[in-house]
């Protein structure tokens, strides 16, 4: 009985240790907050927010030095959470976690708009974004993503 007990306490203290707890705070607010400092090249002010693994790739120098060589230059003059989704998602290291998949859409200049997934993670309480497992692989291979012979982005069907 005395076991029973302590498994349960166990079982229900888990999440708050640093578990995959679900945040309190809005996923859909999060994702967009993380595309505007992106598309405003703020890559150092996103990186704290980038999921661990992700970090272990792409430690701080390396990304923000590998993803200022190519800054977004055609900044959108809206960001607009159009949906959010609960979704299985590979990270780059071949594992899979829950996601909540947030669909954004860009708006351009000339009514040109651009529907951009972000999937973020529930960690240690907190909302966390990842790289496409694309991305992952090239900073695993220690390669800019968007250097010459590096991968290219998956097509879209």
């Amino acid at each position: 009985m005395r076991r029973l007990a302590l498994l349960l306490v166990l079982a229900a203290l888990a999440p708050g240790c640093g578990g995959a707890g679900a945040p309190s705070d809005d996923p859909g607010a999060f994702a967009s907050r993380v595309v505007g400092l992106i598309v405003h090249n703020k890559y150092s002010a996103v990186w704290d927010d980038l999921h661990p693994i992700d970090q272990d790739v792409a430690p701080f120098a390396e990304y923000v030095g590998c993803e200022t060589r190519n800054p977004v230059i055609a900044v959108p003059r809206t960001v607009k959470v159009l949906s959010v989704n609960d979704e299985s998602v590979g990270i780059g290291n071949g594992k899979f976690l829950d996601s909540k998949a947030v669909d954004v859409r860009l708006g351009f200049a000339g009514g040109f708009k651009v529907t951009h997934t972000v999937h973020v993670v529930a960690d240690h309480g907190n909302w966390k974004w990842i790289i496409p497992s694309w991305r992952y692989r090239d900073y695993k291979a220690n390669r800019c993503p968007t250097d010459a012979g590096s991968s290219p982005p998956p097509t879209q069907s």
